[in-house]
């Protein structure tokens, strides 16, 4: 019997996962599967005919929007009342303040089993982007600040400061699905579609061109295979702005190319339409590879809130801070130990500064080469000759000396830091001191500074972070891990993360990937951070000037790390009682949390 071919558009990477791995085991489907949430995933479709393929398959209003805009049969991904319980449970590991928001296809679940199991949970259906700004709007006025949601309401969550977390589909969800389509492709005709819109007048135009109805549908693509989900993103969030102005720029940098994305309204036959004519500037293509790079406000927004900084919110102590630097002009170092998110700091301030309509210059000094550093130094399209841009500079101490003096003269000479807003990355010494190329810049150049807390000055926000991180792993890895267990819990609060966040981001993805349950055990983590204490011990050094509580507190970390997270055996060791090292343990962890 003929294969049924299905196109699977998936709202996020772990369902594309879940449809490859599923359609692997049936011989009577043919999948071709790609990421594509809302409009990105109804362009994805409008690539397609009838003889293309016989059905699609998605999920809640991606499906949905795919319905309206194309003629294909399509078949909406159920939410099994076990996706939506998984979902609730990792919830509660992390507040018990919270409500659900998604389209149908999850409310309608949703009650069922809040009705069955007595739970009282808020839940409001959904169904248009705008109907979720209005309730998100409602919710953090009510000082409801997470939500048990869909894709789209899971991004739109980050813009009102709210917490997400995304109900996943699971196996058995997308295996019925894939039971509905091969009925309904059996049981349906196919539709043609035709993209046949001016193709032969700009068929041989050298620029890639997209045209929009009012409405937002695609009608022509010229160069259909030059285009990725992402910058058919980009457009589609513009096109309002387009259909205001007449005529529209923008940047956005995007696999090391920068597009210059030009948007135009035209008129035919009394029908308004939007025009993108598409260019690569190729300057920056070849200087990303050597450590210059472009990139623009939304690609840098996009980068901090899909990092695990945005997606933890770890920086929530600096956004105050964060807001005040972000409007102001003055040159800026970013201070903080190594896996602070400095970086991401820097884009999320740039992201969010009045300069935030031209492209962010990103330079790397440890990536610059000679060459590059010629064409950096005395090029008249070098970033250093821009006006009312955003540079970055970072990794300054792998320059030479004749290139730290070069680039202080330049600065200094070219007066950059009243013509841009500039900001540098610095890295604190072990003995926490700063570098004399850091306080020369800061000197020289009056700049304010920012101050990025390590983690162990915060560890009593270790379970919030485990269980966002979480929440974001099974979304993009189609785990279903629940949470961590209590005595796993204790052991990362009382690590002491020489390496910060980035090295808790390392251990939770690992553990994730790892889990054989729905909840982390004690032995797992205990695993991990043994095999961490080399690099633990080798950073840490018993410091005189400390109080004897604090070196107390650091021995019995390692100790009890040794041991499994043992308290017995660890008191045992340590000559005292458990009641004595539980409360040793207590002092150091309120000690650390108070010293910033």
């Amino acid at each position: 019997m003929k294969k049924i071919r299905i196109l699977g558009i998936a709202p996020y990477e772990g369902i594309k996962h879940l449809m490859e791995q599923t359609a692997s085991q049936r011989s009577d489907i043919e999948l071709t599967a790609f990421v594509g949430d809302m409009e990105a995933g109804a362009a994805i479709a409008a690539h397609y005919s009838s003889e293309d393929l016989d059905v699609i398959i998605s999920r809640g209003g991606t499906a949905e929007m795919i319905r309206q805009k194309t003629n294909f049969p399509v078949v909406d991904i159920p939410l099994s009342i076990y996706d939506i319980f998984r979902s609730i449970k990792l919830a509660e590991n992390y507040t018990n303040n919270y409500a659900l928001v998604g389209f149908p296809n999850i409310t309608k679940n949703a009650h069922f089993l809040c009705d069955m199991l007595q739970y009282r949970i808020a839940i409001h259906t959904i169904h248009t982007e705008q109907e979720a700004m209005q309730i998100l709007q409602q919710l953090s006025e009510q000082n409801c600040h997470t939500v048990l949601c869909d894709v789209i309401t899971n991004s739109l969550a980050q813009k009102y400061g709210m917490t997400s977390i995304l109900i996943t589909s699971g196996t058995e969800s997308i295996e019925n699905a894939f039971d509905t389509a091969v009925w309904m492709a059996r049981s349906q005709e196919k539709y043609k579609v035709n993209l046949s819109f001016y193709r032969n007048i700009l068929s041989d135009y050298p620029y890639t061109v997209i045209v929009f109805s009012e409405n937002g549908t695609p009608v022509f693509f010229s160069r259909v295979s030059d285009l990725s989900s992402r910058i058919m993103e980009q457009l589609k969030q513009h096109l309002s702005a387009v259909l205001q102005d007449g005529d529209k720029k923008i940047y956005y940098e995007h696999s090391g190319l920068l597009y210059i994305l030009h948007g135009h309204k035209m008129t035919i036959d009394q029908q308004v339409y939007v025009c993108y004519y598409i260019n690569q500037r190729k300057v920056p293509l070849a200087l990303t590879k050597n450590g210059i790079q472009y990139i623009s406000q939304e690609s840098a927004s996009d980068a901090y809130f899909n990092s695990f900084y945005g997606i933890t919110h770890s920086a929530a102590s600096l956004h105050s801070t964060v807001e005040q630097y972000s409007s102001s002009s003055q040159p800026l170092v970013i201070l903080g130990e190594t896996g602070t998110g400095r970086h991401q700091i820097a884009r999320l301030l740039y992201s969010k500064s009045p300069l935030r309509n031209t492209p962010m210059a990103i330079i790397d000094c440890s990536r610059v080469h000679e060459k590059a550093w010629t064409f950096l130094t005395e090029h008249s399209n070098s970033p250093l000759s821009d006006t009312n841009t955003t540079i970055f500079i970072h990794s300054i101490e792998s320059l030479t000396d004749r290139q730290f003096a070069e680039l202080v003269s330049i600065i200094s000479d070219l007066n950059l830091t009243s013509r841009n807003r500039m900001i540098f990355t610095f890295q604190y010494k072990e003995n926490g001191s700063i570098s004399e190329r850091c306080q020369k810049i800061l000197n020289t150049f009056s700049c304010q500074t920012l101050e990025i807390p390590p983690l162990r000055e915060h560890l009593e926000d270790i379970p919030n972070l485990v269980s966002l991180y979480i929440s974001a792993l099974n979304m993009r890895l189609s785990t279903e891990v629940i949470g961590i267990e209590p005595a796993a819990m204790q052991m990362l609060q009382t690590y002491n993360w020489p390496y910060n966040y980035d090295q808790l981001k390392r251990i939770i993805s690992e553990l994730v990937s790892a889990a054989k349950t729905p909840y982390i055990d004690a032995e797992s983590v205990s695993k991990l951070l043994r095999r961490e204490l080399p690099i633990q011990s080798a950073s840490l050094s018993l410091d005189l000037n400390r109080t004897l509580e604090e070196i107390n507190f650091d021995i019995a970390q390692q100790i009890l790390a040794e041991e499994h997270g043992n308290q017995s055996s660890t008191a045992k060791r340590l000559g005292i009682s458990r009641t004595t090292l539980w409360r040793m343990l207590q002092r150091g962890t309120s000690s650390s949390n108070g010293s910033h």
